[in-house]
């Protein structure tokens, strides 16, 4: 038998025929990159108007796909905006309408629905579906949709819910690892790598891994940041950089000129930069469809590109999200749509681009982008989107409308109507509520029938409700009532405020993953246990949540009247985990009272009194 010899020429043909046949077989179903970036506000970037911030990929990409000017998140919070996503159903509909755990309210006026704080299983989510189409698909980042301490919080992480990778995604809705954005992070399957190193690279470096391993089959990259949330740290060199521009620049826009801020706005821009290279360098960028949003505004005004309101606001700059789609051989580079769209209509758009069939009874509040993506429509059928809030923030309890260019906001707790014609008045300084209460009682009946429809949760009158006290939200300090004693095995618990889930007994339960923690940040803020009768104590183990510097005071009473200081911590400022202090001393009260700390809660997860034998 003859040997064949192949000769240089004849090898690279087939070999460019073999890499053809490959890429005509896996042409049929595009491959997804969903960038999801974390309080974005819709004036953030060069191509939405920014002049602060440098963001030349981003600015690319934009210039390279179509536009949206009228994109929303579908809510004003991350939470229920991810899960809109995932589920292609609006938050109300959900039952998850606040972000995971929410706020407290002191005092409020309305009492909250019990909202979930999970997505059920039965619900088909996006990635779900996309598996059933042959997609392989890896989560990169911030979930946040975890349900916080229940007894099926491990059952819902991404890859409980159809991502076949989780890389870092977990129950935080913020870096809360000990080096925050910096290493060590403490995340799942991210590797801490060497001290200095950035959250943001890192996360980056999972992502082009997984293109680099995924190119020979249709995949879905859904690549959720944990920048720009907050606490607000760039790289050092970054840092340097926008201070020295800070000193210069000319703020004509009222941009927020935030150097800190501005390398964390660079760092993702070159984030994006390095996952559009690896597209191009494996040879799959034409093959590749590439969406870009936010899951809620940026935290200022100042992000919000001349929009009202910010993250958590009823305003447009609470929901408005620069938003950009790059489909290669579909979208018109450069193009760019007015068309209203929201969060719930990635789901179904990117099955029809994937050929799969439309699930119309999982994705009920989403509509299909595509004609309005191929330029064969310039407007959707649909021409009506609805926002439900029914919880306190930075807002109070609401519910919104837009109606082609009008939008309609309704306050629960006095039925207040806002009504904006946006068309003329984007930045809704104009409340037109009044001069044409008919408009305004045509959207506000529609949103009453929607919230009926999607059976919408509302808030309740609380007969509590004492008019003449503070409902503020940053709630009781010392000088506040305190909440209702408790009864625990320990004794009774109470305290002078607490965050709604990390209750004050949360604190003597014996459980690692409670905690009682003081809402909103307010200082002082006390807690105490009582105990049956007096005994003596030969000291206590507090076992702290804070990833922060504190000063606090422990006393002990034996009629919870006249007060002895056991521990005097006030004037230190170290950053501890666990407090064992010993002493001598009779009482039936013992009191942590935390005078000052450096950021976040008074929280803590385990107050073990030691008894003397």
């Amino acid at each position: 038998m003859m040997k064949r010899v192949w000769n240089p020429l004849s090898l690279l043909v087939l070999l460019l025929m073999a890499s053809a046949s490959m890429a005509a077989n896996h042409g049929d179903k595009p491959n997804f990159v969903f960038f999801l970036v974390d309080d974005l506000g819709w004036g953030d970037l060069g191509c939405y108007g920014s002049t602060f911030h440098e963001t030349p990929n981003l600015d690319r990409l934009a210039a390279e796909g179509m536009k949206f000017t009228n994109a929303y998140a579908a809510c004003t919070v991350c939470s229920p905006s991810r899960a809109a996503i995932m589920t292609g159903r609006y938050p109300g509909r959900l039952h998850l309408t606040d972000w995971i755990t929410g706020h407290g309210r002191r005092n409020p006026k309305l009492l909250i629905p019990k909202w979930k704080m999970k997505m059920d299983h039965e619900l088909t989510t996006l990635p779900e579906a996309l598996k059933e189409g042959g997609y392989t698909s890896q989560f990169v980042g911030k979930w946040h949709l975890m349900p916080i301490r229940q007894s099926d919080f491990k059952e819902h992480y991404p890859d409980n819910h159809g991502f076949d990778i989780n890389i870092g995604g977990r129950e935080w809705g913020q870096p809360k690892g000990p080096g925050k954005y910096f290493s060590p992070f403490g995340m799942p399957n991210v590797d801490d790598g060497k001290k200095g190193d950035y959250l943001t690279d890192r996360l980056t470096d999972a992502a082009v891994e997984f293109i680099d391993k995924s190119k020979d089959k249709p995949f879905l990259l859904y690549f959720s940041y944990y920048t720009v949330h907050g606490p607000i740290m760039a790289k050092p060199k970054l840092l340097d950089k926008y201070r020295q521009k800070a000193k210069d620049f000319k703020n004509t826009r009222s941009e927020k000129v935030n150097p800190a801020y501005a390398g964390m706005i660079q760092s993702l821009d070159e984030s994006v930069g390095r996952v559009l290279a690896k597209l191009e360098a494996v040879g799959v960028a034409k093959n590749t469809v590439v969406i870009f949003t936010a899951d809620n505004g940026g935290t200022s005004q100042q992000s919000s590109g001349g929009l009202r309101g910010a993250k958590a606001l009823a305003y447009e700059g609470g929901t408005r999200e620069p938003t950009i789609v790059k489909w290669p051989g579909k979208v018109t580079p450069g193009s760019k749509s007015d068309v209203p769209v929201i969060g719930t209509d990635f789901y179904p758009t990117m099955l029809d681009i994937a050929g799969l069939p439309q699930r119309a009874k999982d994705h009920l509040d989403g509509v299909n982008l595509v004609p309005v993506l191929t330029g064969k429509a310039k407007s959707l059928d649909r021409d009506t989107l609805f926002w439900h809030y029914p919880h306190y923030h930075k807002t109070k309890p609401y519910g919104a409308i837009r109606h082609g260019d009008w939008k309609l906001i309704e306050f629960f707790e006095d039925g207040n109507l806002e009504l904006y014609d946006l068309k003329s008045d984007p930045a809704e300084s104009n409340n037109l509520a009044e001069s044409n209460s008919k408009k305004a009682k045509q959207l506000h009946t529609a949103l009453i029938e929607w919230r009926k429809t999607v059976g919408a949760q509302m808030p309740t009158p609380n007969p509590n409700h004492d008019s003449n006290q503070s409902t503020t939200k940053r709630t009781q300090t010392s000088k506040g009532p305190p909440t209702k004693p408790r009864a625990t095995k320990l004794g009774m618990v109470s305290a002078s405020t607490n965050q709604i889930g990390n209750a004050p007994e949360n604190a003597v339960d014996g459980k690692p993953g409670t905690r009682w923690a003081g809402s909103n940040g307010a200082v002082p803020q006390w807690w105490m246990l009582e105990l049956p009768e007096s005994k003596k104590l030969s000291g206590v183990t507090i076992r702290w949540k804070n990833k922060t510097w504190f000063q606090y005071k422990l006393e002990v009473s034996t009629d919870g009247n006249k007060w002895t200081t056991v521990v005097d911590e006030l004037k230190s400022k170290t950053v501890r985990q666990v407090s064992e202090h010993s002493f001598d001393a009779t009482a039936k009260h013992v009191k942590v009272t935390v005078n000052k700390l450096g950021s976040g809660w008074v929280t803590f997860t385990e107050f073990e009194p030691k008894f003397a034998k």
